[in-house]
């Protein structure tokens, strides 16, 4: 009866062992899942801003910006030569 009780203990340990790490292999691979998950959404943010760094650096929307804020092409500038200052 002793060995039945032994090898009875040493079972539920081992079970209780199992169950233990197989609760801390679920929680890893929900950290896992969620670190994936945060991955993709910064992967997507990543592409949306540099879809919107192309459309704003553009050389059409950048010739927009400049006559908005009043430049104006070097060919149509009026191209004079500095003053020199007299000693």
């Amino acid at each position: 009866m002793k060995t039945v009780l032994r090898w009875g203990m040493v079972y539920l340990l081992l079970l209780t062992g199992l169950t233990a790490l197989g609760h801390y292999n679920q929680q890893l691979n929900a950290n896992l899942a969620a670190l994936e998950q945060k991955e993709a959404d910064l992967q997507q943010k990543e592409t949306r801003l540099l879809l919107q760094r192309y459309q704003l650096t553009a050389p059409l929307a950048l010739r927009a910006w400049a006559e908005a804020n009043g430049f104006i092409p070097m060919s149509l500038g009026r191209w004079v030569r500095p003053e020199r200052s007299t000693p």
